[in-house]
């Protein structure tokens, strides 16, 4: 038997739904805006975000409430209704994902500001490196490194154990139950699954500032380090 759903409830689920679609509409337009050119996104392109305010404040007087810690409670109380709570879900995974793309802004404005220059090294061949660059949608450089001489200067080998323990895999099951995607790469270009990869910063005169040979295929350094290695030049780091 279905849930009964009061009218005040009903028209929580529809005001939800509209925030929630006008939000995502604001991001998308503004991913694809930055996408471009972050110079040219900022700034002024990016003040189309403050169209959220507008949408909050539709949303606030749909429901009859002024402040967001009043509309919270309104959700909380019914939150067991399953539209509610796919709803609020899906309100907290837009703020989740609106606040990481303003932080990375805010990463690419500081490395940019540092005359910083990023390059991506593959040791494959090629049209899987292409076929990679398009599918990820990643916008740096690439090296072609396919005697992996980059590599082993830095220390950086192949390893099944480090690949395939139990947690990574389990991490990665998790990313499957999501319905993350994952690049799809023909097998014909999967030359090494085990080699192992870092990240490394280097000053104008090719000394390492900054060391992260990576534990596991999962594990980065956090760019805000990165970013302030680099904006303390002289001073090395391991992470």
């Amino acid at each position: 038997m279905a849930e009964e759903i009061s009218e005040a409830e009903d028209t929580l689920i529809y005001g939800l739904t509209g925030l929630n679609t006008m939000g995502r509409i604001l991001l998308e337009n503004g991913k694809q805006e930055a996408a471009g050119s972050i110079e040219d996104f900022v700034p002024n392109k990016i003040t189309t975000l403050f169209g959220l305010m507008t949408c909050g404040a539709n949303f606030y007087n749909s429901i009859g409430v002024k402040k967001k810690i009043d509309a919270e409670n309104l959700w909380k109380k019914s939150y067991h209704h399953a539209k509610v709570q796919e709803q609020v879900e899906e309100l907290l995974q837009l703020e989740e994902e609106w606040d990481a793309f303003l932080d990375r802004i805010d990463t690419a404005l500081k490395t940019n500001s540092q005359s910083t220059r990023v390059l991506v090294v593959s040791f494959g061949c090629r049209e899987g490196a292409q076929l990679w660059l398009e599918q990820t949608g990643c916008k740096y450089d690439m090296l072609l490194d396919p005697q992996r001489k980059i590599y082993k200067a830095f220390g950086l080998g192949s390893s099944y154990s480090k690949v395939m323990n139990f947690g990574c895999l389990l991490q990665y099951a998790e990313y499957v139950a999501l319905g993350q995607e994952f690049p799809d790469i023909p097998p014909r270009f999967l030359e090494d699954l085990y080699q192992m990869g870092g990240d490394f910063v280097l000053d104008e005169g090719g000394k390492v500032i900054l060391s992260h040979p990576c534990k596991n295929p999962m594990d980065r350094p956090e760019v805000a380090q990165m970013v302030a290695t680099i904006s303390s030049v002289g001073h090395p780091t391991s992470l």
